[in-house]
């Protein structure tokens, strides 16, 4: 590790200590570059199964300050907040230890958030922490709410697919404009969804050229979203879901297809959703006749906002969300997440982001 200055160690100690475990991966290793930019984070570890030095990887001028380690010392090396990049089946095991040290947790795989399924059926595990998953906070923001630190402790960061999705359907369900029966999702995700892990049908000249339906019927992030629906609106759906791998590294694209109740248009849908989103600066939103840059992938890749637009043909609603898989569909929400436990303003250390075009 670099040497640290005395004014670097004073800096540090006002700030909340953070350690990243899975920081070789693609979420984790956004998360850290979205902690060294954080004017309230001081990302002091980064835990990983092999060699791992942050400076190879990120430029930062902090990075360098970052100490590495083999998962094997997590316990011997502390801090105030824990980011679980990891498998499910990881973050199963460690997150009740870290609670039991009196950390805070943010969770960025599934191990959390399902109240209601199989963990079994959907990602074939045996979930042995039932009184943890009664307690785990969904932390879907902005639906989510403010927390303080002494209100929450696990935070259940949501699936990519999930998100994208609920921001879209919540609005509209919530406020009763379409129906629950008959929606359609179709979704498409950039490569980096699937994780780092070498497989051949992620390789380039698999990929390249395609767009490829998978899991269908099977994906995890399906009962995330009907459970997640029931929970903000207290509406049942149990809608056609497909997800397509996209020839491109990032970015998740959600087409949704639903039907308008009687008596409303357009403009209803365009009220929901300012009502919903009015206090939210990371969501943007507009009809697609003047918002068509909002289905751009390009405009919204390397931020953490949604773009939400959407169209009405008599009583058909096509609904569109495009997110970063990586930023509000991981890395960008658990920043979200820490700015609540701490009452920070939950765009902190996310509005300044640029698209990468």
């Amino acid at each position: 590790m670099g040497h640290i200055s005395s004014l670097e160690a004073r800096n540090r100690s006002n700030k909340i200590s953070c350690s990243i475990v899975g920081a070789r991966g693609y979420a984790g290793l956004e998360t850290s570059r979205l902690l060294l930019n954080h004017p309230h984070a001081d990302l002091v570890y980064c835990f990983a199964t092999r060699d791992f030095n942050l400076e190879t990887y990120l430029s930062h001028p902090k990075a360098k300050l970052v100490r590495s380690f083999s998962d094997a010392e997590i316990f011997n090396h502390l801090t105030d907040v824990y980011f679980l990049a990891t498998p499910a089946e990881v973050s199963l095991k460690l997150a009740p230890k870290l609670l039991t040290l009196g950390k805070k947790v943010i969770d960025l795989s599934g191990a959390f958030r399902l109240k209601k399924h199989d963990y079994q059926d959907w990602y074939g595990l045996q979930h042995d922490e039932r009184e943890l998953l009664d307690v785990a906070n969904y932390g879907l923001v902005p639906w989510a709410g403010p927390h303080h630190s002494d209100k929450i402790s696990l935070i259940s960061n949501p699936g990519c697919y999930a998100t994208a999705i609920s921001m879209a359907l919540i609005p509209l369900l919530k406020d009763g404009l379409i129906h629950s029966e008959g929606i359609v999702i179709d979704a498409k995700s950039g490569t980096s969804g699937a994780g780092k892990k070498a497989s051949e049908n992620l390789l380039f000249t698999e990929v390249e050229g395609e767009c490829l339906p998978y899991k269908v019927g099977k994906h995890q992030h399906f009962p995330e979203i009907l459970e997640t629906i029931a929970h903000f609106t207290g509406k049942i759906i149990n809608p056609h879901f497909s997800t397509s791998l996209l020839a491109t590294r990032r970015g998740i694209i959600a087409n949704i297809y639903a039907e308008l109740k009687d008596g409303l248009e357009l403009r209803d849908i365009e009220e929901s959703f300012n009502r919903a989103y009015k206090d939210s600066d990371l969501v943007i939103h507009g009809p697609l006749k003047s918002h068509s840059q909002l289905l751009s992938l390009k405009r919204v890749v390397g931020t953490s906002k949604t773009h939400l637009s959407y169209e009405v043909s008599g009583k058909k609603v096509y609904l569109f969300s495009c997110i970063d898989n990586l930023m509000k569909g991981a890395a960008g929400q658990a920043i979200e997440n820490f700015n609540r436990i701490y009452d920070y303003h939950t765009s902190t250390g996310l509005n300044h982001l640029e698209a990468i075009i």
